[in-house]
């Protein structure tokens, strides 16, 4: 009876390909909120890389920003040496801040970093590395260069596009002042524009990455530090590592661990979950009913052929064997056919998707900015696709209970009759 479905199915090219197609169309929209789903928790998963095992000092009381009203102060020069000294500690990444104006009371930050350190966002400090997604990133070869990677807020606001990125470059004017910050009497500094990226917040594409020693040339600092980022070996040692840091410089530092991670667990991460799980648990239903008007029709269709099987002696659960198997190829059959589709053009229709019906929903810091940030692509791991078959057989057993109702119920002689 089994290789009866099967051969069932392939009774009707025209009827397997339609049925194919509509089943199909729910099975790439449960691959695409899959894949949505899958990039904002390995965003997720990086921030809590940068997180974990991390913590941020600034001198006490200060901001660091070399240029802010009441938040000049910096750290001294030897913080750096003494966390570095401390057991326990893998990494030390030094960061200096200034502040430039763009429009009204609105400004954007300049930041001076080592090249390969975390490039860590103002107000979201924990978040590190964000995505290029012009040009390239700063390199061992520039340091000391005039070089910068610049925000897409940033870029959007002085004019600098991925097509124009060759030759791009912005002038920093540091005689420039706003209700927060100060001028410095320094000569305006030209910077050659070598990328763009994104980050996912609103706030954070709006800086400017420079190499450090080029910042402390531009804004005059030839010694000190805003943020020094300390990073322990480990999540466990990040207690003892805090505990001698505050030992050696908390008459100097004020020593935060970083905690917007939380934030973006409980606001971005959880909306998208939210809508990833809805639209996976939509496409099941839509595969559902299409299965159960689709075998409804069948049924009916072949009432005179079930009445026959039974009258030859077939039992009733082998007649039902038999249209189970074929409702469930079917729906493996719609399975496969979206497979292909989304693995052939799905990271074009993602961010579309993500673009039109999920920013939507996600808080304001997120809404316009974390599409750039997220690597989304088409995902066909064993996991999306064991979800997948699950979710098939699951759609084609519901949608077939009616239709299996229907066979249980007839008898030889009424469908004979009928027919």
């Amino acid at each position: 009876m089994i290789r009866l479905g099967l051969r069932n199915l392939l009774r009707s090219k025209t009827h397997l390909v339609l049925v194919a197609v509509l089943i199909g169309m729910p099975c790439f929209l449960l691959l695409m909120m899959q894949a949505i789903g899958s990039a904002v928790e390995k965003q997720t998963a990086i921030l809590q890389q940068n997180v974990d095992n991390t913590l941020q000092l600034r001198a006490r009381g200060s901001m660091g920003h070399v240029n802010m009203v009441g938040n000049e102060d910096i750290l001294p020069q030897d913080a750096l040496d003494q966390a570095r000294a401390i057991e326990h500690v893998a990494r030390v990444e030094p960061y200096l801040l200034a502040m430039t104006p763009t429009e009204g009371h609105n400004f954007a930050m300049v930041v001076g970093v080592e090249p390969g350190d975390a490039r860590r966002l103002e107000s979201h400090g924990e978040a590190g590395n964000p995505r290029i997604i012009a040009g390239r990133d700063l390199t061992e070869a520039d340091r000391g260069q005039h070089v910068a990677i610049i925000g897409q807020g940033f870029a959007q606001w002085v004019g600098i596009t991925a097509d124009k990125l060759d030759g791009a470059t912005l002038t920093l004017d540091l005689k420039k002042t706003h209700p927060v910050i100060f001028a410095l009497d320094r000569p305006n500094a030209t910077l050659r524009i070598v990328g763009i990226y994104a980050s996912g917040y609103v706030f954070g594409d709006m800086q400017l990455f420079m190499p450090l020693d080029t910042f402390r040339d531009i804004y005059g600092v030839p010694a000190g530090i805003s943020w020094l980022f300390v990073r322990a070996d480990s999540a466990a040692h990040l207690p003892r590592v805090e505990q001698a840091l505050r030992a050696r410089l908390g008459e100097a530092a004020d020593i935060i661990a970083p905690t917007n991670v939380a934030e973006f667990q409980s606001t971005a991460t959880r909306a998208v979950r939210t809508l990833a799980a809805s639209g996976i648990a939509l496409s099941a239903v839509l595969m559902a009913v299409i299965v159960f008007f689709v075998m409804l029709l069948i049924v009916r269709s072949r009432a005179r052929e079930i009445g026959t099987l039974k009258a030859l002696g077939a039992s009733d659960g082998g007649v039902v064997a038999a249209f189970l198997t074929e409702a469930v190829a079917l729906c493996l059959a719609g399975a496969l056919l979206g497979t292909l589709l989304f693995g052939a053009g799905g990271g074009a229709v993602i961010q579309k998707a993500f673009g039109l019906g999920v920013a939507p929903f996600l808080p304001a810091q997120y809404k316009d900015t974390l599409i750039d940030a997220l690597a989304l692509s088409p995902d066909l791991g064993p996991g999306t696709l064991g979800l997948l078959i699950l979710i098939s057989i699951a759609a084609a057993l519901a949608g077939s209970s009616w239709g299996i109702r229907q066979i249980l119920r007839l008898s030889p002689m009424e469908a004979i009759r009928n027919e």
